[in-house]
């Protein structure tokens, strides 16, 4: 089919299409080790390993039911301020960051892992502003979290 009569009268992804030699253009697969240019174009960055490989959001905060995640099977209530993230997809290893967000107005003063990290689950402790476990349905408020590192 000559280039003229595609312009003319478009592509019919119907028609059996035959190809020598290299093709090009279609682009690149991305894979482990793509690298792109920053922001300001200044530096390159792994795309991979630059993406959150988890989240999850709720506004039940009795339940941890999810109203939005990814890579997030469950949260798993273990007592008062001990949430857990179970994930779908498990990580390499247990380097693991998270952040987390449950509170406003500083009704909830700090989150810190509970020791209980392994490659398919995130354990942590919600402590109130006096230094107590506290669960954020004591505040009034929901749950975030997102997490990084590499997935197995």
């Amino acid at each position: 089919m000559a280039l003229s009569k595609i312009i003319a009268e478009g592509v019919d992804l119907t028609d059996t299409f035959a190809f020598t030699g290299t093709v090009t253009g279609a682009g690149d697969v991305l894979d482990a080790t793509t690298t792109v240019p920053s922001e300001g174009g200044a530096v390159t960055t792994n795309l991979v390993q630059g993406l959150t490989k988890a989240w999850i959001y709720t506004t039940n905060k009795t339940t941890y039911e999810r109203t939005g995640s990814f890579n997030v099977t469950s949260m798993t209530d273990n007592g008062t301020g001990r949430p857990e993230t179970n994930f779908t997809n498990n990580f390499n290893d247990t380097n693991i960051a998270g952040s987390f967000d449950a509170g406003y107005n500083r009704a909830v003063g700090s989150y810190t892992s509970d020791g209980g990290i392994t490659t398919s689950s995130f354990a942590k402790y919600i402590l109130s502003t006096s230094g107590s476990n506290a669960d954020v349905a004591s505040v009034g408020v929901g749950f975030g979290a997102q997490y990084v590192g590499d997935l197995a």
